[in-house]
């Protein structure tokens, strides 16, 4: 039994000898694929259908080409070669050359690898794709921004000029305004001021009984009244009073109101004879009548205005007084 492996060696031994002395070529493994096939038979190792595969597939880079064809070569699907006895290996190499089914799930493998790379840069293609598409629909928003930007700027030019504009004529309207209100309160100062020389002979008279038994006292004895009042209260003497004349003598408001004792406005012809009748106020004192001058309402308001400092001054024993509307306190005038 153990003979027949030992001659085994030895044919397989002389047949390696005779091999040597025959040309290079004869080392070669003929390879003939299996199944259809237009090429002749070629003297191919696998490792060179290996290389060239790689070089197909990998021709962007040898090294990697050359790295990937010794992987397949020591990877798992290439299997060491051995007899029913393990006597002896390739020559080549120390390893068994790998079959063609080997071969062709290298191939496979490098497919399948080559169609996900394949799937990948689809996906990235078809992203590059999206993006460019992005960038054009940007380029349309930034174009459509910008023109509005502009048109936006425009308006908001224009409107600045017509505010700028606006503004001059603000100033222009707020100047004409106040040298208006000037003009307006000048004419007003001058209109009180004609009504004061309009009243300028007017005196006032309050507390003299009013006959309402008529309706509405008749200005001749409203008249009468006042000349009993002026001899009477005011300490007038006769001739003067009866010697006096009036424009007019009536009272105020028109209408008599009940409960209540209208004021009598008298008139005088002569200014001289309104002064005489108005220096004599403080034999007035401490009664319930009362002689005043007659001024327009603006004037009124101005002296009410003025009657605190007035009082203030007389207190401090300084002479102080009220001209139409000026307040005068040792001779000069007060604002």
């Amino acid at each position: 039994m153990s003979k027949k492996p030992r001659n085994k060696r030895k044919a397989r031994n002389s047949s390696g000898s005779n091999s040597d002395n025959t040309d290079s070529t004869s080392q070669c493994k003929v390879f003939k694929p299996r199944g259809p096939s237009e090429e002749t038979e070629k003297c191919l190792s696998v490792s060179d259908v290996l290389g060239q595969a790689n070089a197909v597939l990998y021709e962007d880079s040898k090294e990697d080409s050359i790295d990937s064809n010794q992987d397949c070569l020591d990877s798992s699907v290439f299997v060491e070669y051995s007899g029913g006895d393990q006597a002896s290996k390739m020559a080549d190499g120390g390893k068994a050359e790998p079959t063609l089914r080997d071969v062709m799930d290298c191939m496979k493998g490098m497919s399948e690898r080559l169609e996900t790379m394949e799937r990948k840069l689809g996906a990235i293609e078809s992203l590059e794709r999206k993006v460019v598409d992005f960038e054009k629909e940007m380029k349309k928003v930034w174009v459509a921004l910008d023109d509005r930007v502009k048109r936006t700027d425009e308006r908001v030019a224009k409107l600045e000029d017509r505010v700028d504009a606006t503004d001059i004529g603000v100033g222009l309207v707020d100047s004409r305004v106040a040298d208006l209100e000037k003009r307006r309160q000048q004419l007003s100062d001058d209109v009180s001021y004609l009504k004061a020389q309009s009243m300028r002979n007017n005196l006032l008279f309050t507390g003299i009984e009013e006959d309402a038994s008529s309706g509405n006292e008749p200005p001749a004895t409203t008249e009468r009244k006042l000349r009993e009042h002026l001899i009477q209260k005011l300490k007038v003497a006769r001739e003067t009073v009866e010697a006096m004349r009036f424009e007019r003598v009536h009272r105020t408001p028109s209408q008599p109101v009940r409960g209540k004792v209208r004021t009598i406005v008298a008139k005088f012809t002569f200014f001289k004879d309104r002064e005489t009748v108005r220096r004599q106020w403080p034999e007035l004192q401490g009664t319930n009548f009362s002689v005043f001058e007659q001024f327009p309402p603006e004037v009124v308001e101005k002296r009410r205005r003025l009657q605190p400092k007035l009082k203030e001054a007389k207190r401090e024993g300084k002479r102080a007084w009220i001209a139409y509307d000026t307040l005068y306190i040792d001779g000069r005038a007060v604002t």
